[in-house]
C-alpha cells in the first residue's frame, strides 16, 4: 500500500460555535479535525481498530476565521508493528495553515496492541523523504516515563477542570473522543492564558490568546465512558509574546479517592491584539523551586525538538 492511498480528507466550514470571540477557529476544534483524520486513516491501513498514542508537531501557521472552507489532509507515513506514523495537514485553498503528527496504535476488543499487518511502501521520491522523516521523528520521540505526580502544583498561574465522561463524548460508547480531550485541554489552558493576560471580559478592544502549538502529548491510557477525568493546567514558561502550558489529565477513581495520570501535553499560546497581531505578554519570572524546573525543563524540550 503507497503512502497516497491512505489520504483521508475532511471538508469543513468554519461555523460560529467553533469561534473564538474574535472569530478565529477553536484551536481545540482544529486538534480534533485532526485527531479524526488521522484515526480514520490509519483505521483505512490496520483494517481494525485504532487509538491516538501520540500527538506532536502541531503548528498553527495562520488563523483561520470563520466562514473559512478548510480541508485537512492525513495520511499514514510509516507502519511498526502496531503503530502507524501520521502526518495531517489543514489548507485553506493550497494555504498550508496547521500541520501535525501523530501516531496510532492498533488495538483489539480488550484495548491490547496486536499487529498491523499492511505496510507502507514509498514509491516515488517524495513518498520515501516523508517515509524517512516519519523513522526519524520514530527514533526522536521523546518517551516520558508515565508518573501520577501533577508537576503543576504550586504554580502561581494553574487552573483545573473536571469532567464525567458522557456517551456523547465518545467514538462508540466506549472509548472518550481524544479529539473531546483535546478540546478540553485546549480551552482549559487558553482561559489560563486570558487570567494570565489580565482578561475581564469580550469588548472591541479586548486582547485574546490563541493556539500556536501543541507537542508531545502521550496516551498512557485509555480514557472510558463513566470516567471522571481532572484536567490541570499551568504556566511553564513565558516569552515575548508567547506563554508555554503544561496539561496533565487524571483518571479519578470516587471509590478509594485516588487519580492515575492518562496523558499530558505542552500547549504554546500567543497573546494578539483586536487587530490579530502579536503583543508582548505581562512580565514575569519564576520564582519557586517548582517554576524554576518546569521553565527550564520547557527550554531543554524546546531545543532537543529543534535540533
Amino acid at each position: 500500500m503507497r503512502i497516497s492511498e491512505t489520504k483521508v480528507v475532511i471538508h469543513n466550514i468554519v461555523h460560529y460555535q467553533q469561534c473564538n470571540f474574535l472569530g478565529r477557529l477553536h484551536g481545540g476544534d482544529m486538534l480534533k479535525l485532526f485527531v479524526d483524520a488521522g484515526m480514520i486513516s490509519s483505521m483505512k491501513v490496520a483494517r481494525g481498530k485504532v487509538v491516538l498514542a501520540e500527538l506532536d508537531n502541531v503548528v498553527f501557521k495562520k488563523g483561520i476565521n470563520l466562514g473559512d472552507i478548510i480541508r485537512v489532509e492525513a495520511e499514514v507515513d510509516y507502519v511498526g508493528k502496531s503503530s502507524l506514523e501520521v502526518q495531517m495537514m489543514a489548507f485553506r485553498g493550497e494555504e498550508l495553515m496547521v500541520s501535525a503528527t501523530g501516531v496510532y496504535v492498533k488495538v483489539d476488543e480488550y484495548q491490547r496492541p496486536v499487529e498491523v499487518q499492511e505496510k507502507v511502501k514509498p514509491i516515488d521520491e517524495s513518498e520515501v523523504r516523508r517515509y524517512e522523516e516519519a523513522v526519524k521523528r520514530r527514533e526522536r520521540r521523546v518517551r516520558d516515563v508515565p508518573s501520577d505526580i501533577d508537576e503543576t502544583e504550586g504554580l502561581r498561574f494553574r487552573e483545573t477542570n473536571t469532567v464525567y465522561v458522557s456517551p456523547e463524548l465518545t467514538y462508540d460508547g466506549e472509548r472518550m473522543s481524544a479529539g473531546r480531550l483535546l478540546k478540553f485541554m485546549d480551552d482549559l489552558a487558553g482561559s489560563l492564558g486570558l487570567e494570565f493576560i489580565g482578561y475581564s471580559g469580550h469588548s472591541p478592544t479586548s486582547d485574546a490568546t490563541v493556539t500556536v502549538a501543541v507537542s508531545e502529548m502521550g496516551f498512557y491510557s485509555p480514557v472510558r465512558l463513566g470516567d471522571i477525568i481532572q484536567i490541570t493546567s499551568g504556566i511553564v514558561y513565558v516569552g515575548k509574546t508567547s506563554i508555554g502550558t503544561l496539561a496533565n489529565v487524571f483518571r479519578y477513581n470516587p471509590e478509594d479517592r485516588t487519580t492515575k495520570k492518562v496523558t499530558k501535553a505542552y500547549m504554546v499560546f500567543v497573546r494578539i491584539g483586536p487587530d490579530g497581531k502579536p503583543k508582548e505578554m505581562p512580565t514575569y519570572s519564576p520564582s519557586t523551586d517548582v517554576e524554576k524546573e518546569l521553565w527550564e525543563e520547557f527550554i531543554r524540550r524546546r531545543e532537543y525538538k529543534s535540533r
